[in-house]
């Protein structure tokens, strides 16, 4: 990684829509203070499209439509993926499922999305109503049974799966089962289950805490600055859009992470700039206090025990969703 630089992205995370529909007390977007409201944007469909466009040159392939926001709530997501498909880049976006009915399924499918995940925190429905902000439990597996049988019907490419978190370690065998019980197998579906995590340290709870566990005295790079993977949010600062993020976790203080703005500057001129070159030459040199956003991450600790259950093949501890690409592949 000549001069700390990349020259090939293979995967744009490019959050559509920064808001959310829920307030989940979990994530940064339902906690006390909230998400800040620079970020709380829509994606353009001109910008949308220029990013893409210059990120194609460097290799894209993948193109996860979600970041920390629902994606569903921008109104122009079909067209997005069509656009996407026209160009043969595997698409992919993660939802809290609330907008997720029969009509939607069908007119996200026909316009060529790849996968579609749905977030589904809560082993039962009155954990579900806690961790999710809302009493949707059986209206969300519903929908998600009658989705389903479109794909059997209709013989659409997509794939449906959904994701899961454990929120207390103690409890990960009894949540986990239920888990399997009232969401896996009662759906027949593919899906992953992961242990909380801390949000880049905003979300500090005894239940999910990772210290003394792995390797935590020799903290790794989590890989996320180091390959061809970049991270886009929907807002900015002020008025601009199309924030450059390291990654996800920033949700919450997204604004001491920005690297750029693709509205303001080319994708190549951001991602190897010279903040955004800084952050892997301090994530390779292992200088993570000198990050602000970085150094109370969980994401920086070894733990593959994370990945509590999966039965998506090649799903594994360190790959991304869409693509699979082992963030850690970087990591020395």
């Amino acid at each position: 990684m000549e001069n700390f630089k990349i020259n090939t992205v293979t995967q744009l995370n490019m959050e559509v829509f920064g808001g959310c529909n829920l307030a989940c007390p979990m994530c940064p977007q339902g906690m006390e203070n909230g998400r800040e409201k620079d970020f709380k944007k829509s994606l353009t469909e001109d910008l949308f499209k220029k990013i893409v466009n210059e990120a194609i040159p460097l290799g894209l392939k993948y193109v996860n439509l979600s970041g920390s926001g629902e994606p569903l709530l921008n109104k122009n997501i079909e067209n997005f993926i069509k656009y996407l498909s026209e160009r043969n880049i595997i698409s992919m976006i993660y939802t809290n499922g609330q907008l997720l009915n029969k009509d939607r399924f069908i007119s996200l499918c026909d316009s060529g999305i790849s996968i579609i995940k749905v977030s589904c925190m809560g082993w039962d429905k009155d954990s579900y109503s806690h961790w999710m902000s809302k009493d949707s439990f059986e209206m969300v597996r519903s929908n998600l049974k009658e989705c389903l049988n479109i794909l059997k019907e209709k013989k659409y490419n997509t794939l449906l799966q959904t994701n899961h978190l454990i929120q207390d370690y103690k409890e990960k065998d009894f949540q986990l089962e239920q888990y399997l019980k009232n969401w896996v197998n009662y759906l027949d579906i593919k899906s992953e289950i992961w242990l909380a995590h801390n949000w880049s340290g905003i979300y500090e709870k005894d239940e999910i805490s990772r210290k003394n566990k792995g390797t935590n005295i020799n903290r790794r790079s989590c890989g996320r600055p180091l390959g061809g993977v970049i991270e886009i949010r929907a807002g900015g600062i002020g008025k601009s859009r199309g924030a450059v993020v390291p990654c996800p976790n920033v949700l919450g203080h997204d604004s001491i992470a920005v690297l750029g703005h693709l509205d303001e500057s080319s994708l190549e001129d951001v991602i190897n700039g010279e903040a955004y070159t800084n952050l892997r030459k301090n994530h390779i040199e292992k200088n993570f206090n000198d990050i602000e956003y970085c150094k109370n991450c969980d994401h920086l600790i070894d733990y593959p025990e994370s990945l509590v259950w999966t039965n998506i093949a090649d799903r594994k501890y360190g790959t991304s969703r869409i693509s699979l690409l082992n963030y850690l592949s970087e990591v020395k």
